[in-house]
């Protein structure tokens, strides 16, 4: 007789779409809406238990981490415990296609299932690959996943972070293993597997964890290498002897033996492979409580959850409710990614809290660690906090050094940039000077210049430290539309492309005030927005002027080579005798070189000689020296300067 059974777990396969259809929805919606790139990682649990044991252990986050991911960690480490790997079961885009792939396997009957000493000896990888993961996270702050990870290499366009050679093989490993060998990266690969084995066995993981704790607060200094390699050792090795889990987790799948008719239906329906139906309770280390076999068994009451008939969808609801969770607390609490103090404790307790939001450069845990060094150079400034989620910082200091005005301008950097090059016959430029609210940084400095400079005919921006800021906008022509104008300024959003698509900014600056318009002369425009590059060497500051001379030289077409510089003076350093490097503008508003040397230790010759040299010797900050190609042009700039020389 051939049994009617339900052979479908829709509940599951209908999440297991959800999810894969969002990440769709992710990865198209940039190319749709034309939206901000997508955060594919944003409430990813392995992620967040990584960000987690970073955090603990250097009290800084781990680029790109927020506290959502860190709840979702929170949140698997609890719903192992209690309802077993439903991540794995449910929402796992690459467990659900390593499950579908298996389907294709089977149908072609070509999968099969790795079993004895090969089974147990391939379990091992995935516990060396998480100790390799998470050593190299902690070591360096960043997820070290990201370079190998299926899916956030397939998801993200391997994007930057994404080491290609290590995708590719992971991928290979997914699809082709999944075909031929039951759940293959599952089983024998992935470390997120490995660490929720090992909170299965919890009562080793929380010995392993209490010990180094407690040898840590009796003042016992040892690596936290010792315990991570303990317990990825240990988790194997339980695995290895036991491949089940006696107390964890509390929901279980149990199984009556008096009404059970050993159809087997249970044990070949079951994605892993566990011999449902020769067992009374499931613990093997596998079972992450999916549920099929209880949708397959014909006898009613027989498969169950912890012998209880009303607990057969506890697997769907445990997992909407984890998730939902996950969601709603990781917005309601958010980790810094950095907190540093580094003022006494005196000093800490009494400090002022001063709080700025909108700053666009604190955006991961690089640029952080940046502006907490940079502040560390303040007198009267004691610690800070940032919150990349959110680009805010919070700083601690003290009142009767520092005004909040005074922290205001040491956190704003004041720019200027000319937007368009400025036609020969424009005499007379013309100028819109506004203040802007909600206008803190660089970045801010950078969208509101793209925007002007693709939407109007712009020609340069200035931005001065005021409360609010200053922004002046400078115009080849008299501003017609003023009201169009203040209207982009306002925009609520800029979006631009990049080289992973177009990215959407949200942007609230406000004009306080009126504007502000005036006219200044084509010199006064290219004076204000000239920035002189200038750099001392060689001990300049023991020489007295009366021994200095310099040598000035038109740049001519090396004034778009701005950003190389530091090339050329690195190379000419290696002549002692030159000792300062210094742009500016002649009478005619041309940018000219000023070459300071001592003149009785080098001459003219050696500078244009050293100018004119095929290669440039750069020195390096470790001491190295290294040669490159010479990408700056003087031969006929030096001609000029020697006319010029001799017309004197």
């Amino acid at each position: 007789m051939k049994l009617k059974t339900k052979g479908t777990n829709w509940p599951r396969l209908t999440v297991q779409w959800g999810v894969i259809l969002f990440i769709l929805i992710l990865a198209f919606m940039p190319k749709l809406t034309k939206i901000t790139t997508p955060d594919f990682e944003a409430y990813c649990p392995f992620g967040g238990l990584q960000a987690l044991g970073s955090y603990l252990l250097s009290q800084a986050l781990s680029c790109t981490m927020t506290s959502a991911q860190i709840v979702m960690g929170i949140l698997l480490f609890a719903g192992v415990l209690l309802f077993s790997k439903l991540f794995c079961s449910y929402i796992c885009p690459i467990g659900t296609v390593s499950e579908w792939l298996g389907r294709l396997g089977d149908k072609l009957k070509i999968r099969f299932t790795i079993s004895g000493i090969f089974d147990k000896v391939l379990r091992s990888l995935k516990y060396i690959l998480l100790f390799v993961t998470l050593f190299y996270t902690l070591q360096s702050n960043e997820l070290f996943c990201k370079k190998f990870d299926p899916y956030f290499a397939l998801a993200s366009g391997f994007n930057s972070d994404v080491v290609v050679i290590y995708a590719i093989i992971t991928i290979v490993l997914v699809v082709f293993g999944s075909v031929f060998i039951r759940l293959f990266w599952c089983k024998y690969l992935c470390p997120l597997g490995a660490i929720s084995n090992i909170f299965k066995f919890s009562l080793f993981f929380v010995a392993t964890l209490a010990i180094y704790l407690i040898l840590l607060k009796v003042g016992v200094e040892i690596s936290y290498v010792w315990p991570l390699a303990i317990a990825c050792a240990g988790g194997y090795a339980i695995e290895l002897f036991g491949q089940k889990s006696k107390f964890f987790p509390l929901a279980k799948i149990t199984r009556n033996t008096s009404s059970c008719i050993d159809c087997q239906l249970c044990s070949k329906k079951c994605p892993q492979a566990i011999d449902v139906a020769s067992l009374k309770v499931v613990k093997h280390v596998d079972c992450n409580l999916c549920g099929d076999c209880l949708l397959v068994c014909p006898e009613k009451n027989t498969l169950t959850i912890n012998k209880r008939k009303e607990f057969k969808w506890l697997p769907i609801v445990a997992t909407v409710v984890l998730v939902t969770l996950g969601v709603f607390v990781g917005k309601l609490w958010e980790v810094p990614t950095i907190d540093i103090k580094w003022g006494e404790p005196e000093e800490i307790e009494s400090a002022e809290i001063f709080t700025q939001s909108g700053l666009k450069n604190i955006k991961c845990y690089g640029s952080s660690m940046a502006f907490a060094n940079k502040m560390k150079t303040v007198d009267g400034v004691y610690g800070v906090a940032t919150y990349v989620k959110h680009n805010r910082v919070k700083m601690y200091y003290d009142s009767d050094r520092l005004t909040e005005e005074k922290i205001q301008e040491l956190l704003f950097t004041p720019q200027k940039k000319a937007l368009k090059v400025l036609d020969k016959n424009v005499e007379t430029v013309y100028g819109m000077s506004l203040k802007l609210n909600n206008f803190f940084d660089s970045y801010d400095f950078s969208y509101l210049g793209a925007m002007l400079g693709k939407e109007t005919n712009a020609i340069g921006l200035i931005s001065e430290f005021d409360c609010p800021v200053v922004v002046k906008i400078y115009f080849p022509e008299e501003i017609e539309n003023i009201k169009e104008l203040s209207n982009l300024i306002e925009s609520k959003e800029y979006t631009f492309e990049t080289t992973q698509g177009p990215r959407t900014i949200k942007l609230e600056y406000e004009i306080s005030g009126t504007p502000e318009y005036f006219t200044i002369s084509k010199e006064e425009y290219i004076g204000s927005l000239f920035t002189p590059f200038i750099k001392t060497f060689n001990y300049r500051n023991d020489y007295t002027n009366n021994v200095i001379r310099t040598y000035t030289l038109p740049l001519g077409n090396n004034s778009q080579l701005r950003n190389r510089f530091s090339y050329i003076v690195s190379h000419l350093s290696n002549d002692d005798g030159i000792v300062e490097f210094e742009t500016g503008l002649d009478s005619s508003f041309q940018e000219i070189a000023k070459i300071a040397y001592v003149d009785s230790m080098t001459n003219v010759g050696n500078i244009e000689q050293a100018l004119l040299s095929d290669t440039l010797i750069i020195s390096y900050s470790n001491g190295r020296q290294g040669k490159v190609l010479n990408m700056f042009d003087f031969s006929e700039e030096i001609k000029s300067a020697i006319q010029q020389e001799q017309q004197d």
